[in-house]
């Protein structure tokens, strides 16, 4: 008997993540003049001397950061659209293309900052743990990650209304807990905003997201 094996992981790297590049690939442009991980990182003078970003799009945040700072930028990314992009615009940032619970980087590579925003609440549960190791994998001693996404009061989950009858959910939760909890990570700072990326301190449960910044301490 063949088991069905498929997961919204797959669903994504089938071309579901293309198509999110481009139908956002404008919207993108307005973030890069107000991204909460960017004010968030320049409100604490981070200055890192290597970032990751794991699930960057076209790696405007990567590129904006590596010409603030200088540092070595890296970008991992699923969508080869946004690659192409990306590869085009910023041509300093180094892109590879592959899943966060399978990071496609050499044993012992760590930075000094490792950025998730956005990524974690469409990784099918059955993968969510494994996609924690390999953040924490590249993390080095010392150094940051920030992680990025809805932040409920509770866990909730959602139709996926891009794809409302495939089964694809958005897991909405507090990310950061997960890190925290393993008592190798200590909260810094947290912003929490609404989808108009203001700093709305009264924005509903349902509108909440939040980027919280984390340092690793082994």
């Amino acid at each position: 008997m063949e088991r069905d094996v498929t997961t919204q992981d797959e669903v994504f790297k089938a071309g579901e993540a293309d198509r999110w590049f481009d139908r956002n690939k404008h919207a993108i442009e307005r973030l890069r003049d107000d991204d909460v991980p960017l004010r968030l990182l320049e409100l604490y003078k981070l200055a890192p001397a290597s970032v990751l970003e794991i699930g960057a799009a076209n790696g405007y945040r990567v590129a904006e950061l590596a010409r603030r700072t200088g540092a070595k930028g890296v970008a991992i990314e699923l969508s080869k659209s946004a690659i192409e992009d990306g590869r085009a615009r910023f041509p300093h940032v180094e892109f590879h293309q592959g899943e966060a619970c399978a990071l496609p980087l050499v044993a012992d590579t760590t930075f000094d900052l490792v950025i998730v925003h956005f990524v974690l609440h469409w990784i099918d549960r059955k993968n969510l743990l494994r996609c924690v190791a390999e953040i924490d994998r590249v993390v080095a001693d010392g150094g940051y990650l920030l992680v990025g996404d809805f932040h409920p009061w509770h866990a909730a989950r959602n139709k996926y209304h891009h794809l409302p009858d495939a089964g694809v959910m958005t897991y909405k939760q507090d990310y950061a807990q997960i890190f925290v909890a393993s008592e190798l990570y200590q909260p810094v700072c947290m912003l929490t905003s609404n989808h108009r990326l203001d700093l709305d301190p009264a924005v509903p449960d349902d509108g909440r997201s939040a980027v919280t910044l984390l340092r690793k301490r082994l």
